[in-house]
């Protein structure tokens, strides 16, 4: 007999930025975790890891229709239900598998968790409206940051148990990468790259319409009237690559832009963002502000808060970074332009940022709190009896 509660995860796909989470969870000896997803999302171009993890992992079929819009897993309803003490589900009705699933665990009375999002990038306001009615039903709620706790409560979520996972990443493999790569061994490396004596200002995101890195495009002649050796550095591909550098031509600016494409790697990743003084990203914000902050990286993000993820709760104006009015380029362009002046409010926000992905938000903590989690649902079980 297996020792330790037994767990269900049920997600769509297991994506790169995860695998710490599921390191560490998958090592833990006082649950045992088995995770029930599909092997890609239409689609998306998602670099995934359920490979990695063996009869951990279950792969399930699926179909989807309408961009997505509506998708099924063929879930193991009866292995879910008599094999599992506790299962996570996730919180996304556009799954009608999940919403029915879940539906149905409630109504048995089976101890489940819904593991969901409060609010979401350019979420449709009727959708949103529907998705909370319907994760009233469950007393046991897991949402992404502290914040999203906060703002379900304000939205009449009194008697549930929720939590925030306070999502990020790895911090640790992060520090220990950033460790390894010495001072001798990035100055190499930013001569390979030709960009020794430059100002790196980073990028790092899918290129995509939502992360209106257009915007940046336009604001970028005035950086470089005052900061001529900026270059600015974008890691990620995808469909809006070709307008971005249509853009760029057209304005005169490729030698001022180094595309360098997707890196998944931290090996990769590190000489990058180490070599970056600020981290821009302009439109909907949402892990990668983790990833800037475990290297120190100060962020500058435009301030409507209901266009970003989630994660965008761990931001704080003039503390972890500074944000420009929506859509505003003259303030883009001033706020960005401050920044690259003050280096004593650089150094004050790296050690704001450091101390956001070490203490508050990273995978060690997000492991915690799901064992937390999932330990309180049970006992409620139990509690029954």
């Amino acid at each position: 007999m297996i020792k330790g509660l037994r767990v269900a995860v049920i997600t769509n796909v297991l994506p790169t930025y995860r695998q710490g989470f599921y390191n560490r969870l998958f090592k833990r000896q006082d649950i045992h975790v088995t995770v029930f997803c599909q092997e890609r999302i239409p689609g998306l171009n998602l670099k995934t890891i359920h490979d990695r993890y063996g009869e951990k992992v279950k792969l399930v079929r699926f179909f989807s229709a309408k961009g997505e819009k509506i998708a099924w897993q063929f879930l193991p309803w009866r292995k879910l239900i008599k094999e599992f003490n506790v299962i996570f589900i996730q919180g996304n009705p556009r799954y009608l598998s999940d919403f029915l699933l879940g539906t149905f665990l409630v109504l048995i009375k089976k101890n489940v968790v819904l593991w969901t999002m409060a609010h979401s990038s350019g979420a449709n306001s009727f959708s949103e409206r529907i998705r909370l009615f319907w994760s009233r039903i469950f007393s046991y709620i897991f949402v992404y940051t502290d914040n999203e706790v906060k703002y379900l409560r304000t939205r009449g979520f009194s008697n549930q148990y929720v939590l925030g996972m306070n999502n990020g990443l790895d911090q640790l493999a992060i520090d220990q990468v950033k460790q390894n790569l010495s001072e001798i061994m990035l100055n190499k490396w930013l001569s390979e790259k030709k960009l020794t004596g430059k100002t790196i200002l980073l990028s790092c995101a899918r290129l995509e319409t939502k992360n209106r890195f257009d915007l940046f495009v336009k604001i970028l002649p005035n950086v470089i009237e005052r900061f001529s050796n900026v270059m600015w550095c974008i890691i990620g591909d995808g469909i809006e690559r070709q307008n971005l550098e249509a853009q760029i031509a057209q304005a005169g600016l490729s030698e001022h832009v180094y595309f360098v494409g997707e890196l998944y790697s931290e090996q990769m990743l590190c000489p990058w963002f180490l070599s970056s003084t600020l981290f821009i990203h302009p439109g909907a914000i949402g892990l990668s502000i983790m990833h800037a902050f475990g290297y120190g990286l100060p962020v500058v993000t435009n301030n409507n808060e209901l266009r970003h993820y989630p994660e965008f709760g761990a931001f704080e104006d003039n503390k972890t970074g500074r944000l420009f009015e929506e859509d505003n380029t003259t303030d883009f362009s001033k706020v960005v332009n401050e920044l690259l002046m003050d280096e004593k409010i650089r150094l004050y926000m790296k050690g704001q940022v450091l101390d956001v992905a070490r203490n508050r938000f990273n995978v060690d903590i997000m492991v915690d709190r799901f064992i937390n989690i999932a330990n309180a649902a049970y006992a409620n079980k139990k509690s029954d009896k």
